[in-house]
């Protein structure tokens, strides 16, 4: 019994030294550094080792343990595959994604991050400042009415809408190639939208609802950019979206300040009489239903709030002082709420 008894307490030592093995392997090789996209450029110099590309990407912040990369590289076969020249790597990929970046991907490319909630023209400025081509072409190829025909998700927008693809330009962090240009970057943000605002959500948003009535894509879009600029915490999306599709509901103005500085193009801008007065028929003051077009690129959380609203009997939602949103469903609350809390930027 004694012998059985050490037999046991052996195999659950061993059984221990495994689980923390295994947890040690999954902590330091299969789970990134973060969760958040954060590029990172990485230049592998012409006769590096693994060992001294490990060290690197340790002191880059993109993996936690040496020995870790060391063993991975070891296990997989892939140590001396390690291409050199200058990637673009990314703290939310774990080390067998880097490794496959550093031997299979394409060295020498640029990193843009295209925001949620700007606009193509913000978009093309940002483009310009990667490198990836200037300002204009970007905003040349975004006009380019060849895309309507290779999306599917681009056609049927209605009569006198701007036919170009604000709103339709998914923001996220890219990676492309040197010399690759404007057009493949549109291209890859097209994609991912498609990706993104998939065919279920797509016949999700043709489904009316108890809150909402059956939108096309385009309506959705249009919405979600509006929401994407006026609201700055996403719990509050589904909310805003669910006030506008009240007002509309009503015959109620959107009374968007955020469509008239996309009319005026200037954002955060303390708008005068004259601005509240502009007739373009993006000024969802003067102008009832819809704006023409999106006004920004918005997030996938945007377009789901739009798609799924929180239901309320809200008419109306400013941001405070503080950052807080907040809701009423009567003139008069709107403005008791305004004058307790102050506004934002007051």
């Amino acid at each position: 019994m004694k012998g059985l008894a050490i037999v046991v307490a052996l195999l659950v030592v061993v059984g221990a030294v495994a689980s923390r093995g295994f947890d040690w392997w999954t902590l330091n090789v299969g789970t990134p550094v973060s969760q958040h996209s954060v590029p990172v450029a990485f230049t592998v110099s012409t006769g590096e080792g693994a060992s001294e590309v490990g060290d690197a990407l340790k002191a880059k912040g993109l993996i936690r343990s040496t020995l870790a990369f060391d063993l991975y590289t070891r296990q997989s076969g892939t140590r001396g595959k390690l291409q050199a020249g200058t990637f673009v790597l990314n703290k939310d990929m774990a080390v067998p994604a880097l490794v496959a970046a550093l031997e299979h991907g394409h060295a020498n490319q640029l990193a843009v991050r295209l925001l949620e909630g700007d606009t193509m023209v913000q978009m093309s400025q940002l483009v310009q400042a990667a490198g990836l081509g200037s300002a204009s072409a970007y905003v040349s190829a975004a006009e380019d009415p060849s895309w309507t025909a290779k999306y599917p998700f681009l056609q049927n927008r209605p009569p006198g809408s701007p036919q170009n693809l604000e709103g339709f330009l998914f923001p996220d962090t890219y990676l492309v190639n040197q010399g690759s240009g404007p057009t493949a970057l549109i291209q890859r943000q097209l994609d991912e939208f498609g990706q993104q605002f998939s065919p279920a959500l797509q016949a999700q948003a043709a489904q009316s609802t108890s809150v909402r009535p059956a939108e096309s894509i385009f309506n959705i879009v249009t919405l979600a950019s509006i929401v994407e600029r006026e609201v700055n915490q996403p719990p509050d999306r589904a909310l805003a979206c669910d006030v506008f599709y009240n007002r509309l509901a009503q015959g109620i103005p959107l009374g968007s300040d955020a469509t008239i500085e996309y009319a005026i193009g200037q954002w955060n801008a303390n708008l005068t009489p004259a601005d509240l007065a502009n007739p373009s028929p993006f000024n969802t003051r003067l102008h009832a239903g819809l704006p023409p077009g999106p006004i920004s690129n918005p997030s996938l959380a945007s377009i789901k709030a739009c798609i799924e609203p929180k239901a309320s009997t809200y008419l109306f939602f400013f941001i405070d002082a503080k950052g807080v949103t907040r809701f009423s469903s009567s003139d008069a609350e709107f403005t008791q709420q305004q004058q307790q809390y102050g506004l934002a930027g007051g």
